[in-house]
C-alpha cells in the first residue's frame, strides 16, 4: 500500500466557510489495513482506478474506477480493494461541509459513476496533488481555490446540496468549544478546561457536544491531536517523544497506544511506511 497524506494549516486566509483539511492518494498492497472509521469532518474520494467495496457498518456497495464517494461526517465506514484488481483514490478531508443528497436528503453517503465527468473533475484532484507534493509560495491557497471549484461543480453534476455543517442546529457554544480545540489541542485540555471557558457543566457540554458534532469533545481532540501527528511523522525527523509533546500527548507510550488503536499501526510504523513511499 502507498499512502500520502497532507495536512493543512488555517495560516491563509479561507475563501469559502469549508476548509480543506488534508490530501491523500492510496493504493491498495498487502499493508492496506481496513478498519472502520469515522471522522468528525466530511470526506470526497475519487477512486482513480481499481475494483473494491465501499462498506459501513450495514451496507457494502462496489465501486470502481471513476467511483466518486461522498461521506458526511460522523458515519462508520472503511474501504475494501479486490487483490486481482488494487483500489487506488485520491480522498479529500473537509471541514465544516455536509451534504444533502437529493434522493435522501439524511443520507449519510452518497456513490456517484463520474466515467462522463472524469475529464473535468479528476484533473483538478491531481493539481491539488501536484501543489502539495511540490509546495511553493500559496500552495495552501490554490487549494483551497481548487476545492471550492469542486464544491461549486458537484451540485451541478450530481444535484445534491451543499451546505455547511456548522450552521444548522448547533449551539454556539458548541461552536465555541469547537473552535477552542482547534486552536488548542497542542495544550493540556480536559474536561474541566473546557467546563471552565464554557461556563457550562462538563456533563452538560459533552452531551451538547456530542448531540451537535456525533463526537465527544475529547475524542474530537484526540482526533485533532492524531491528523497533526501524521502530519509531523511524515514530514520532519522529529522523534517519537518530541510528536507526543508537539501534539498534546501526556506521553510517548499514550501517544503510540492511541495512535495504533486510532490508525492500526505504531507511529514508527507509520513514519517507516510513508517517509519509504515518499522516497
Amino acid at each position: 500500500m502507498a499512502h500520502y497524506q497532507y495536512s493543512f494549516s488555517q495560516s491563509e486566509k479561507k475563501l469559502s466557510e469549508e476548509h480543506l483539511l488534508y490530501i491523500s492518494s492510496a493504493t491498495y498492497g498487502s499493508d492496506w489495513i481496513s478498519m472502520y472509521h469515522s471522522h468528525s469532518f466530511s470526506e470526497l474520494i475519487y477512486v482513480t482506478n481499481g475494483t473494491g467495496y465501499f462498506c459501513t457498518e450495514s451496507q457494502t456497495v462496489p465501486i470502481e474506477k471513476d467511483t466518486l464517494i461522498l461521506i458526511n461526517p460522523n458515519l462508520r465506514h472503511t474501504e475494501k480493494s479486490a487483490p486481482e484488481h488494487p483500489v487506488t483514490y485520491i480522498a479529500l478531508g473537509i471541514d465544516n461541509l455536509h451534504f444533502q443528497f437529493s434522493e435522501n436528503e439524511y443520507a449519510a453517503f452518497g456513490i456517484h459513476n463520474f466515467r462522463k465527468e472524469r475529464e473535468t473533475f479528476l484533473p483538478i484532484l491531481q493539481m491539488m496533488l501536484e501543489e502539495v507534493r511540490f509546495p511553493q509560495s500559496s500552495s495552501e491557497l490554490i487549494c483551497q481555490h481548487l476545492l471550492d471549484i469542486l464544491l461549486l461543480k458537484l451540485p451541478r453534476i450530481t444535484g445534491h446540496t451543499l451546505t455547511p455543517y456548522s450552521a444548522k442546529n448547533i449551539p454556539g457554544e458548541c461552536e465555541t468549544l469547537k473552535n477552542y480545540l482547534d486552536t488548542h489541542f497542542q495544550e493540556n485540555v480536559s474536561l474541566d478546561t473546557l467546563a471552565d471557558i464554557s461556563h457550562l457543566n462538563k456533563y452538560y457540554l459533552s452531551h451538547i457536544f456530542t448531540k451537535a458534532f456525533g463526537i465527544s469533545p475529547i475524542m474530537y481532540l484526540l482526533e485533532r491531536r492524531i491528523l497533526n501527528s501524521k502530519y509531523l511523522l511524515k514530514s520532519t525527523d522529529f522523534s517519537i517523544t518530541q510528536i507526543a509533546h508537539t501534539t498534546g500527548f501526556s506521553s510517548a507510550n499514550y501517544f503510540s497506544q492511541s495512535f495504533k488503536r486510532y490508525t492500526g499501526m505504531t507511529p514508527a510504523m507509520y513514519r517507516k511506511k510513508h517517509q519509504h513511499n515518499i522516497s
